[in-house]
């Protein structure tokens, strides 16, 4: 049997804990008779391994180790590589079947360079740290978190598969980069068969109650604030003790601090342990005051030994106290801190409830889970029914930066612009020579696993003398076997009108007039291009076959699959009609724009489902405010049916409306 060929890209394999110790814990026990597994460090600070001799460990970027090593020289290479794509790419002597990188940041950008694998994207650290809202505007830290940002939303798309450690994590990649397809959470885990043997270790324990924190002891572990709520628990009470474990440049300051104020019978630092377990399972909780962790283990490790947490909201603690109750989440407040380490100081009796945690932190759910994640990206990717991947870059932008953000010119790009976490796509080609604009709208997609974003007719971009926009659209990120989704969007969220609206302001920032805007569709493209047309007020719409009232359609499956992901029940879609009715629309909004209704007689689904009942509920419309002629222009091609009218004569129409002067093209018919 031929083995899957994996590499992992990681940080570096030298301390044995952390991320590190997490990935060998799954690598550990992967069976070698399935898989050749290899592991590239870009940094290496020792040669202590943990990792078992059937993984191969690559040679570092940069190796710490070596005793003659030019730092600067070594940071200079790294940094090339990081930049070039082919240079780094001659590093990697093998061809591998996946690629797996085990963190974003650096090991997502390597990762991303490798040609002609499968590529799954690991997060195991904490993605809030690239918001650069956090920073003023005018900060050297908010453009350069601006700048990391752009960069990892640009090779998110990279990747076919993407795993996160928690709900956290996943929230983030939703909320800051519009990332929801193929994504996977795998949480770190625990060999709580090993863990329950080595807690019952004897250790030197205090004869008070015991709250412990483990951690490197450094700024963002914020020990000194567990330190500054002893303080103020110890004005009420003096029986209990704290526990600090771990090693780290704080240390002196929090010893310090421990001296200054008098704590030294209720707060000591006992240095790293190796077997922190003991500690765990005799406190009356864990601490944790951490200002950011992409997961915080310690915290599920000190669940399963039933001993509650008492964390700041960071990695997986809200998740772990909200579905097991088994702590309290704190702010960044001694008092509050202190409070809370009062309130279980005064209930603490010795006994310990036991905690429902189960199996899904477990180290053999995380591998199966691993293993499992590895072989449908395998298989996803080995299917060839994905499409191929467009070969335009893509630049991601918040809608906060759209009104500063300038369009480029002369350059075919996909501009993707996140509003509360959803995406919205454009395919753009602003040409100087033309302030005329033509914006189309894609049909259903190709039936199964289709790789997003679509831009139909994107090649018709490089035929058009005018600017060109290809719209994408987000309810299909709903799920990944919709083919169609007509703008609906989820629940209150209208993604049609607010695509609608994001590329009024993108058409403005183009420096191009509505009026000189035309927008084309097909089917289902269509019908979007009409309801767009409502919003983007003084736009021609060109609709070809288009579908009127979805609730009509003949695929009654496509519109039950909408529904059914769009809305958290029926009676939420009902209050919505707006939605799948252009007439409904008209009445709503009281706008109808220009319409050219190209229909084909010979398709029967198109007349009787949609034509017919379109013009009959258009008699009763109530009074609209502003009207604009609706043309239908009947084809009679017995032999098209519902396909659209060819290229050629659907370009020279757009001409035409536009009156973009057309030489090469004849036109047919007059409007």
């Amino acid at each position: 049997m031929l083995l899957e060929k994996l590499l992992f890209i990681t940080w570096s394999v030298s301390y044995g804990y952390g991320t590190e110790k997490s990935l060998a814990d799954v690598l550990n026990r992967m069976d070698p008779a399935e898989y050749d597994l290899s592991v590239l460090p870009l940094f290496k600070n020792s040669n202590n391994s943990i990792f078992h001799s059937n993984v191969k460990i690559l040679d570092p970027l940069i190796d710490y180790t070596q005793e003659d090593l030019d730092e600067q020289r070594a940071l200079n290479e790294y940094y090339h590589l990081l930049g070039d794509p082919m240079s780094f790419n001659k590093r990697i002597r093998e061809s591998y079947d996946c690629v797996i990188a085990c963190n974003h940041n650096a090991p997502s950008y390597f990762a991303s360079y490798i040609k002609g694998c499968a590529k799954i994207l690991w997060i195991r650290g904490d993605m809030r740290e690239l918001d650069y809202r956090q920073y003023p505007e005018d900060s050297k830290e908010y453009k350069q978190t601006k700048q990391e940002f752009q960069m990892q939303a640009n090779v998110l798309k990279s990747f076919d598969s993407i795993a996160v450690i928690s709900d956290v994590v996943e929230q983030t990649l939703r909320d800051l980069f519009g990332v929801t397809e193929n994504v996977v959470k795998i949480s770190n885990s625990v060999d709580s068969e090993k863990m329950e043997l080595l807690c019952q270790e004897a250790v030197d324990l205090p004869d008070k109650p015991l709250f412990t924190t483990l951690g490197r002891l450094d700024y963002n572990k914020n020990q000194i604030l567990l330190l500054k709520a002893a303080k103020e628990v110890k004005k009420l009470r003096e029986d209990f003790m704290v526990y600090l474990l771990g090693e780290g440049e704080e240390r002196q300051a929090l010893e310090k601090y421990i001296r200054e104020n008098d704590l030294e019978e209720n707060a000591k630092i006992l240095g790293f342990k190796e077997n922190p377990y003991p500690y765990m399972k005799h406190s009356v909780a864990t601490v944790l005051t951490s200002l950011s962790e992409g997961f915080s283990l310690v915290l599920v490790e000190s669940v399963m030994l039933n001993t509650p947490i008492i964390s700041t909201d960071v990695g997986v603690a809200r998740e772990v106290i909200e579905k097991y109750h088994c702590g309290d989440l704190i702010p960044y407040d001694e008092k509050e801190l202190a409070a809370v380490m009062l309130r279980y100081l005064n209930q603490y009796d010795g006994y310990k409830e036991k905690f429902p945690i189960g199996d899904e932190y477990d180290i053999k759910t995380e591998v199966r889970k691993t293993q499992d994640l590895i072989r449908e990206t395998l298989e996803r990717y080995r299917s060839h029914v994905k499409l191929k991947r467009l070969p335009y870059p893509e630049i991601t932008i918040h809608d906060y930066d759209l009104d500063s953000y300038q369009i480029q010119r002369d350059f075919m790009y996909v501009l993707r612009v996140l509003k509360d976490g959803v995406p919205y796509e454009y395919l753009i080609n602003r040409r100087s020579e033309s302030d005329k604009l033509i914006v189309f709208h894609n049909g259903a997609v190709a039936e199964g696993n289709v790789s997003v974003p679509v831009f139909q007719r994107h090649s018709w971009a490089k035929l058009l003398r005018t600017s060109s926009v290809f719209c994408m659209d987000p309810t299909l990120y709903l799920n990944r076997y919709l083919q169609i989704g007509w703008g609906i969007g989820k629940n209150e969220n209208y993604y049609l009108e607010t695509s609608s609206l994001l590329l009024k302001k993108i058409i403005e920032k183009m420096g191009i007039a509505l009026e000189d805007t035309a927008i084309f569709g097909t089917s289902a493209g269509g019908y979007l291009s009409i309801m767009m047309g409502i919003y983007l007020k003084g736009a021609k719409v060109v609709a070809d076959n288009a579908q009127l009232d979805v609730r009509n359609w003949i695929y009654k499956d496509a519109l039950d699959s909408v529904i059914t992901f769009s809305f958290d029940n029926i009676g939420s879609a009902l209050k919505y009609q707006e939605r799948f009715s252009i007439v409904d629309a008209f009445e709503k909004h009281q706008y109808v724009p220009p319409i050219y209704l190209h229909v084909n007689l010979c398709s029967t689904a198109d007349n009787s489902t949609q034509l017919v009942p379109f013009l009959q509920n258009a008699e009763t419309m109530a009074s609209i405010k502003e009207y604009h002629p609706i043309q239908v222009i009947l084809h009679y091609r017995p032999d098209k049916g519902h396909d659209g009218i060819p290229m050629d004569e659907a370009i020279g129409f757009l001409y035409h409306i536009l009156h973009e002067p057309d030489p090469e093209r004849s036109f047919p018919y007059e409007c």
